[in-house]
């Protein structure tokens, strides 16, 4: 479902990445400023590569050779922002509705999309509610929604926790877990705490300065994510 193979130049990092993703959910892990964001934004377009290639799906999204870089809404991903992105001045409905909205689907068919999501999360009672109104857990449902409402091929998460207390991250996982086994789309979930790898992933990338240094199943990469730590200390 996702193939790259890309490399990102700044004044003092490089950003040197390979990576093949099936239909599974894979945790990028690693310590802050190691590249994991620009790893998630690369493969959504928000930041374009100097060069390699992104293949997501059948699509050809990005290619440095043949001039291809299809912007964000024709890559058939979905993402969700480390800080949610939800829109203040719009509704529950309205936020999950706009991705729909963008792509030009009809009223008719917004709706039906939007009701269906909505019913599936359990938002329906929170339709009218504002951000504000919203417990962290809630947001989180709705970012997740309005990610998936346009059916991806990709789903992509940066940090989907780090803003949230213990209690709540601990319910909001299991809940986040719940739905990616009902809708069986792969994602990639950006984070620094492995138990976020532990309780979601199938697959754990460890990243460190700009480079995969190992790939493996969440236990098997511990004692990479140990040695990284350590060294961190």
């Amino acid at each position: 479902m996702l193939d790259l193979s890309i490399t990102k130049r700044f004044p003092r990092f490089e950003l040197n990445v390979q990576l093949k993703l099936g239909r599974e959910v894979l945790a990028l892990l690693g310590e802050n400023g190691s590249g994991k964001t620009t790893a998630l934004k690369a493969i959504a377009g928000l930041v374009t590569p100097d060069e390699g290639y992104i293949r997501i799906g059948n699509t050809l999204a990005f290619h440095s050779e043949l001039g291809i870089n299809l912007p964000p809404q024709r890559r058939s991903v979905g993402f969700v922002f480390q800080e949610l992105a939800l829109f203040p001045h719009l509704n529950v409905y309205e936020n999950i509705a706009f991705g729909l909205k963008v792509r030009g689907y009809s009223k008719a068919k917004v709706n039906e999309e939007v009701e269906a999501m909505m019913h599936t999360l359990g938002l329906a009672e929170l339709r009218s509610h504002m951000p504000s109104e919203l417990s962290g857990g809630q947001k989180q449902r709705v970012a997740l929604a309005r990610a998936l409402v346009v059916k991806p091929k990709l789903l992509l998460m940066d940090e989907p926790f780090s803003a949230l207390d213990q209690r709540t991250k601990q319910e909001v996982r299991e809940e986040v877990r719940n739905i990616l086994e009902t809708f069986q789309v792969p994602a990639i979930i950006v984070t620094h705490d492995y138990e976020d790898a532990a309780i979601l992933a199938d697959r754990v990338c460890v990243l460190s300065n700009g480079r995969v240094k190992s790939s493996d199943s969440p236990s098997a990469a511990m004692p990479a994510l140990l040695g990284m730590m350590y060294s961190l200390s």
